[in-house]
């Protein structure tokens, strides 16, 4: 299963040390480009562990990839 996970779902697992949760439950995650770079701005709370989770997990998304194009 793929999830995508939006910066709420995020920065909470972030806060209680439990990011690692997603693969054990979904196998794979990508996170889009917009929600990384929201949740990488240094002026974040969790914003170096975020990155650094995220750095391989990040997709461009368009219209066409998600079906609204």
């Amino acid at each position: 299963m793929i999830l995508i996970a939006d910066s709420s779902a995020l920065i909470a697992l972030a806060v209680v040390d439990k990011l690692d949760i997603l693969e054990s439950l979904f196998g794979e995650v990508y996170v889009p480009r917009a929600v990384y770079d929201e949740v990488s701005q240094q002026s974040k709370g969790e914003s170096e562990k975020l990155a650094l989770y995220c750095k391989d997990k990040v997709l461009d998304i368009s219209s066409e990839i998600i079906g609204t194009g």
